[in-house]
């Protein structure tokens, strides 16, 4: 990206932000400390006021009613909208209703020409098991579970609440007070990350099985945001050495945060770490990922519970 325009995008990063830090920066737009430093000085010299609060805690906010130029994009930035449109007619994705609205609210605010141009792109780009016009892909069939849309609007509002809970072989659903670290997909499922207060622990929860939700005025959720951050991360117990194919196969498919570390400089091969505790649907979806990674895989460490949930799914198999 070039700097006029990455300054210009760092501007309105900031202005949609109530507080930052260097470090939000230098994540955002892959850019080292320095640099990071020497843009917010000249985005203070074009006129964006900012204060800065010391300490661990500190960063940076802006003094607000400040007026910014109007909003504009450009053709370019006009398609990669539309294409992003284009590429999430997944039926599992959240806010689903709203696309089709937002693509033609798109075609209107736009130039004839340009319309042109964009009717052209969606009859030229074809998207990998989102093309709803090939009846050989199942997976559009598949709708997103009910609840994902307002799960979401609720954590975005407010990451601590109660949800109504039907784990899987129980009697009846249970109550479980949250806070909600993320949302992600995999094998065809939505699954929320969570810190469980019932249980005091982490733990995933499987959208579809969640029926009903409740405010929950309890726990602050910035304080229960540090305490997760500052909490404590187990040792490692499965720990996996990768071969090109299974690390072809990592990069497709991996829940959210986890990484590999490559052992060699053309990154053909890899260790795996991660923490399985005890809970089933947790050690069950360890175990279907870790037999789609395939035949290059080999064991360094393993819980005696993986293990054998592994054997017990081979051995179904025949």
């Amino acid at each position: 990206m070039k700097k006029t325009l990455r300054v210009t995008t760092e501007i309105r990063f900031i202005n949609n932000r109530e507080q930052f830090t260097l470090q939000d920066l230098m994540t955002e737009f892959s850019i080292s400390r320095s640099t990071a430093i020497r843009d917010i000085a000249e985005i203070q010299e074009l006129g964006l006021p900012l204060t800065s609060t010391p300490g661990h805690n500190g960063g940076y906010s802006v003094l607000r009613n400040q007026t910014l130029p109007a909003v504009t994009f450009t053709p370019t930035e006009i398609q990669a909208l539309f294409v992003a449109f284009l590429a999430t007619t997944n039926q599992q994705l959240p806010y689903l209703k709203n696309r089709q609205a937002i693509t033609e609210k798109l075609l209107t605010i736009v130039p004839d020409n340009l319309q042109n141009e964009l009717l052209n792109l969606q009859d030229l780009l074809w998207f990998d098991n989102t093309n709803p016009d090939n009846p050989s892909i199942v997976e559009l069939s598949d709708q997103a579970p009910a609840m994902l849309s307002d799960l979401i609007s609720q954590s975005v509002k407010k990451r601590t609440f109660k949800i109504n809970y039907q784990k899987r072989n129980a009697n009846g659903p249970e109550w479980h007070e949250i806070y909600v670290e993320h949302f992600y997909n995999s094998n065809s499922h939505w699954y929320m990350s969570s810190y469980d207060f019932t249980r005091n622990d982490e733990r995933t929860f499987r959208v579809d099985r969640v029926q009903e939700i409740q405010d929950s005025p309890l726990h602050d959720p910035i304080i229960i945001h540090d305490q997760i951050e500052k909490r404590h991360q187990p040792t490692p117990n499965v720990i996996l050495e990768l071969g090109p194919m299974a690390i072809e196969r990592f990069k497709r498919i991996h829940q959210p945060g986890k990484q590999l570390q490559f052992t060699d400089p053309f990154q053909q091969h890899a260790i795996f770490k991660d923490y399985i505790g005890d809970n089933s649907d947790g050690i069950q979806m360890f175990v279907d990922w870790l037999l789609f990674l395939g035949d290059d895989v080999e064991v360094r460490e393993m819980t005696d519970n993986v293990r054998d949930a592994l054997k017990l799914k081979v051995e179904r198999w025949g």
